[in-house]
């Protein structure tokens, strides 16, 4: 006789491991940390404490959490009365949301128990699981890691395609190593990522139902201002209630158990083992490429999708690596540079006298000064938003300002050598009130004018180069979506009109001190006036040498035929210990047969806080603004003041020049779309030049900055 058919038993319920990571710059504006609390941030956990069968798992940076205990008691209050009954699992991280593998290890280790202990103390519970920031991963973490209390992290699932596993079949966790130290890493699905909260709640659950058998567990933990920040959402989750709707489903699923990374942990074994290779989510991959690049990517996945198996085949693809962004932008690779110098000498400071307070808090600003959203470019602005390398700078200046007084450093102090990482030689000097990095190969060039006081770096002004979306600008839409809500990774919407006018990029690196030889005659474009020129000295190599007396440096540089002009240039900047001034002297002399009749031009870019409001403004006839436009002759000084900081910065010379002003402005997509950004004020100094053989012409320009007093608050957001 034959066996009687077996009855075949259901499958075993799928866990669903969900959560949100919530994190907003430490440099951002009160009002907008304040916006994404009210409309994202509380809703959210306000929801999840009305259904206690949902287990759920929260990330929070650690400069949010501080901001929430201060300024959002009750949404503080929450989230520790949802993680002590058990319903929420925090995760730890990089306590100001650093990109980890770029730090030292000792920051590595010292930022995420940073966050931990902060937890700890406020919450009563150890996080075992971390959050990476932007899940930029590289394969020497997981030592470091395991060295700072980390048992798990969360990256994307096309991670773990780059590493040929195919992301549709991935499901629980994973284990890999380095040098024998043990790490789980959980894929995030990407399919969620898009579904949640863009689909119907039926459409989540149904793409659960498919992978029931095969997944074990399917992970979302995504950014939670989705849930009511980015466009339309706070309308589409709490208004129109998509969000209550999705953890009724949730519950409403027999087949479907909701929990935390640490119970699946605890009682599933891992799938596999795991060696990934460097990656992050796959649009930053695809931001950090070269222009070029990212633009024939583009337009290779755009003819995949339209084949059969597009949406296989498009995974196959893959963008850059996270750390060319400090090739991309030069200003992050300063900002990282500079970083990398401060920690170790923190660092070695602390090995020597470890309970310093003043070294505690230098390094505290240096991790400050380390968060990841000044450091890169993508959707949500990075790098082109000017309050977030304003932050980063004056963390990272605050904090050379301490080590400095906690180590009784001299008052005058230069340094010559690759400070950039780019094999070339550069100069620093330091004063007690100003720090300043000049260029010798790129003409005398300035980059840094950091006033030490405020803090400030008057020279952070962003260069206006081309981006791989700068070629949809003219047909980007100024009405809005008529589609319904979407991620912001489908957006293309512009917030004005006009803003394919912006679209001019500069021949240098936006710096000062930036010089050139012009025809007598012909109207100069303050912002780019360099195709003009008959030499420029931008690009071109200077020798220098640096002569010191007491209480002063002066750094002489000097070129001869540049170009293959008879002419000699010197100019020789000088920073005297006791002022916040900067004094420049060039010394023109023609060797040509002919009579030389020209002009002389000197470039200065600076910023302050701001373009538009009336307190900071040109102080000259009718106060223009600094984000304005225009052009005055037989000036012999020009002030640019900002009341919200209390400082101004005063242009002087001897001889009577023409004075053009215009505004640095680049074009940059953020989550509502393309829009015009002020980085700075472009101003361009004129001198007529009328030369026979064998004579000079000479001009000293002096930059002072001065502190107005107290300001009356800072800058609005």
């Amino acid at each position: 006789m034959s066996d009687p058919p077996r009855e075949l038993s259901a499958p075993d319920p799928l866990t669903f491991l969900f959560g949100v990571h919530n994190h907003q710059p430490a440099a951002n504006f009160d009002g907008v940390i304040r916006e994404a609390t009210d409309r994202a941030y509380h809703p959210f956990l306000a929801l999840l404490e009305r259904f206690p069968e949902i287990p759920a798992t929260v990330h929070t940076s650690g400069a949010l959490l501080a901001w929430l205990k201060e300024q959002a008691p009750p949404t503080f209050d929450l989230l520790g009365a949802l993680a002590a009954r058990g319903q929420v699992e925090l995760l730890t991280g990089g306590f100001y949301e650093p990109i980890l593998p770029i730090l030292p290890d000792w920051d590595k280790v010292g930022q995420v128990q940073a966050l931990s202990e902060f937890i700890r103390r406020h919450f009563g519970v150890k996080p075992r699981g971390m959050w990476l920031a932007e899940r930029v991963w590289e394969p020497h973490l997981p030592k470091t890691l395991r060295e700072a209390g980390v048992e798990y992290v969360l990256v994307d699932d096309s991670h773990f395609g780059l590493a040929g596993m195919n992301p549709s079949e991935l499901g629980g966790y994973y284990l890999t190593e380095e040098q024998g130290a043990m790490l789980a890493v959980f894929p995030i699905s990407q399919r969620l990522r898009y579904l949640v909260p863009f689909a119907e709640p039926a459409d989540t659950l149904a793409y659960l139902a498919e992978r029931r058998e095969t997944a074990g567990s399917l992970t979302l933990v995504d950014d939670g201002e989705k849930f009511g920040v980015w466009p339309g959402t706070h309308r589409l989750c709490h208004e129109e209630g998509w969000l209550r709707r999705f953890f009724e489903a949730l519950v409403g699923a027999s087949w479907l158990r909701a929990s935390t990374p640490s119970r699946y942990l605890d009682s599933h074994p891992p799938r596999g083992s795991i060696y990934l290779p460097t990656a992050a989510y796959r649009e930053m991959g695809e931001w950090a490429l070269p222009v070029d690049a990212a633009r024939e990517l583009e337009e290779t996945k755009h003819r995949i999708q339209a084949l059969p198996d597009g949406e296989k085949l498009g995974a196959l693809l893959r963008g850059g690596f996270w750390r060319n962004f400090l090739v991309k932008y030069p200003e992050v690779n300063d900002l990282y540079w500079t970083m990398l110098r401060l920690s170790r000498a923190i660092h070695d400071c602390l090995a020597r006298r470890p309970g310093n307070p003043k070294l505690l808090e230098a390094r505290k600003h240096l991790w400050r000064g380390q968060g990841n959203d000044a450091y890169w470019h993508g959707v949500f602005g990075g790098c082109y938003l000017p309050h977030l390398r304003r932050g980063a700078r004056q963390a990272l200046i605050t904090a050379e300002r301490l080590l400095h007084e906690a180590t009784r450093g001299p008052r005058l102090a230069w340094s010559r050598g690759d400070l950039n990482g780019d094999g070339q030689a550069e100069l620093r000097v330091r004063t007690p009130t100003l720090a300043l990095t000049l260029h010798p190969r790129a003409g005398g060039s300035v980059t840094e004018i950091a006033y030490l006081p405020k803090p400030l770096d008057l020279a952070d002004v962003l260069t206006r180069r081309p981006e791989a979306y700068h070629g949809r600008v003219k047909t980007a839409s100024t009405q809005g979506s008529l589609e319904g809500v979407r991620t912001i990774h489908e957006r293309l919407e512009a917030k004005e009109a006009g803003l394919s006018e912006l679209l001019v990029y500069d021949r240098f690196r936006r710096a000062s001190l930036l010089d050139g030889l012009f025809p007598e005659s012909g109207k100069l474009d303050p912002l780019h006036p360099w195709d003009l020129a008959d030499v420029v000295l931008g690009d071109q190599s200077m020798e220098h040498r640096i002569r010191r007396r007491p209480g002063q440096l002066a750094m002489l540089f000097s070129t001869a035929n540049p170009s293959g002009w008879p002419l000699r240039v010197e100019k020789t900047v000088t920073v005297r210990e006791r002022s916040a001034e900067v004094s420049v002297a060039y010394r023109l002399r023609w060797e040509g047969t002919r009579r030389l009749s020209g002009r002389w031009a000197v470039q200065w870019n600076l910023a302050l806080t701001g373009g538009d409001l009336p307190e900071r403004y040109y102080n000259l006839p009718g106060r223009p603004a600094l984000r304005g436009r225009g052009a005055a002759g037989d000036l012999v000084s020009v002030e640019l003041v900002d009341e919200w900081i209390a400082l101004a910065a005063r242009l002087r010379w001897e001889r009577p020049a023409a004075v053009g002003w215009a505004p640095v402005e680049t074009v940059s997509l953020s989550e509502a779309g393309l829009e015009r950004i002020f980085q700075g004020s472009s101003l361009l100094l004129e001198w007529p030049l009328a030369l026979e053989r064998g004579q000079e012409w000479t001009e000293r320009i002096t930059l002072t900055i001065q502190d107005l007093g107290n300001s009356p608050g800072g800058p609005p957001g």
